[in-house]
């Protein structure tokens, strides 16, 4: 047996297993809340050179919040509609 079928024998069943999909966005959202937090700090401390990473953050945030925003619309919609066949 070769090293790299002896690791995938040994690797745990779950290691496939996806996470919620709106649990690892937030964990994104939270990152990149934390960061722009610091990258304000330093701007505000005198580091204007900062500015266009500010501006490059509150876009992929931006983003990131209409992601989040869909994927809870889409799971509000299939929910609904499990209800309307159930019925």
């Amino acid at each position: 047996m070769s090293t790299r079928h002896a690791a995938r024998a040994a690797a745990p069943e779950t290691a496939h297993i996806r996470q919620n999909p709106t649990v690892s966005l937030q964990r994104k959202i939270d990152r990149v809340r934390h960061a722009r937090a610091k990258i304000a700090q330093q701007i505000t401390s005198g580091e204007e050179w900062m500015l266009p990473l500010l501006k490059r953050f509150n876009a992929e945030l931006a983003q990131l919040e209409e992601t989040q925003g869909l994927l809870l619309q889409a799971t509000e919609i299939a929910s609904h509609a499990a209800l309307h066949r159930a019925a």
